[in-house]
C-alpha cells in the first residue's frame, strides 16, 4: 500500500539484460564517439569510467567506482548518479554526452516512486543555470528534473543576484536535489569532491550531499582537445 501510493518515494532500477556482452559495449560506445570525433578512443586513461558508466546503464551489480578520499576501487551503486572529476580537456563532459547517446538506443528503464520512466539526462551547464535564475529568479526546472546532467560545476558564478535576490544557486540546487530520494544527479567538474575548494565553494553540507548522491570518478591525463 505505501509503495502504491507513493508515500515513500525512491529509485527502482531494471537490468536491461542479462547477457550483454561488456566488450561489444564499449566497442559501440567508442563507434558513437568516433561519429562525432574521429580521433575519439576509449584508452588506459578512460576505460575505467566508461567500462563502468556502461555497467551501471545496464544495471550490473558489478560495477565499480573509487572512493573519494582513498581513491579505492568501491562497489557502485546503481541508485546513485555519477560525478567525473578531471583536469579541462580529459573528456569529462564528452563521456556524459557519448553515454546519454549509448542510454538512448537501448532506452534502459527506470521508476521513480511510482512513476514508469526511462534514463535519459538533461544536460545544462553550472554558468546556464545561475543565468536562467538571473533571468527568471527560479530555479524549479532543475529542482524537478529527474535526472540532471550538470557540467563544468565550479566554473560558474558563485553568486547571483536577481530581483533583489541574492543566492548561491548551484549550492541551493544540490542542496534540494540530494534531500529527494526520487531523482538522480550527474555532475562533471574539475573539482575533485574532497577538494577544499569545494567545500568553500559550496560548504561541508552539499559536499557530503554530493558523496550520497554519486558515484566518483575520475579522468586523468592530456587535452584531449588539442589531439
Amino acid at each position: 500500500m505505501v509503495k502504491e501510493r507513493g508515500l515513500f518515494q525512491g529509485i527502482t532500477r531494471f537490468k536491461n539484460r542479462d547477457d550483454y556482452d561488456l566488450k561489444e559495449s564499449l566497442q559501440l560506445v567508442e563507434a558513437i564517439g568516433k561519429k562525432r570525433n574521429p580521433k575519439f578512443v576509449i584508452d588506459d586513461e578512460n576505460r575505467f569510467v566508461y567500462e563502468n558508466i556502461v555497467k551501471w546503464l545496464h544495471c550490473d551489480m558489478t560495477m565499480k567506482a573509487i572512493h573519494p578520499e582513498t581513491k579505492h576501487e568501491v562497489s557502485g551503486d546503481m541508485k546513485k548518479g555519477i560525478y567525473i572529476a578531471g583536469n579541462t580537456g580529459s573528456g569529462k563532459s564528452w563521456c556524459m554526452e557519448v553515454m546519454l547517446a549509448y542510454a538512448c538506443l537501448f532506452n534502459f528503464k527506470i521508476k521513480f516512486g511510482i512513476e514508469d520512466a526511462r534514463i535519459w539526462w538533461r544536460i545544462v551547464r553550472a554558468d546556464e543555470i545561475v543565468a536562467r535564475f538571473i533571468e527568471t529568479t527560479s530555479i524549479d526546472e532543475y529542482k524537478k528534473t529527474k535526472i540532471l546532467c550538470i557540467q563544468d560545476l565550479g566554473s560558474e558564478p558563485l553568486e547571483a543576484v536577481s530581483m533583489g535576490n541574492r543566492m548561491n544557486v548551484l549550492r541551493t540546487l544540490l542542496e534540494y536535489r540530494g534531500d529527494q530520494s526520487d531523482n538522480l544527479t550527474m555532475i562533471t567538474s574539475n573539482i575533485p569532491i574532497c577538494h577544499k575548494s569545494l567545500t568553500e565553494n559550496y560548504d561541508d553540507r552539499v559536499k557530503s550531499r554530493l558523496v550520497e548522491m554519486c558515484n566518483y570518478f575520475e579522468i586523468k591525463g592530456k587535452d584531449r582537445r588539442k589531439l
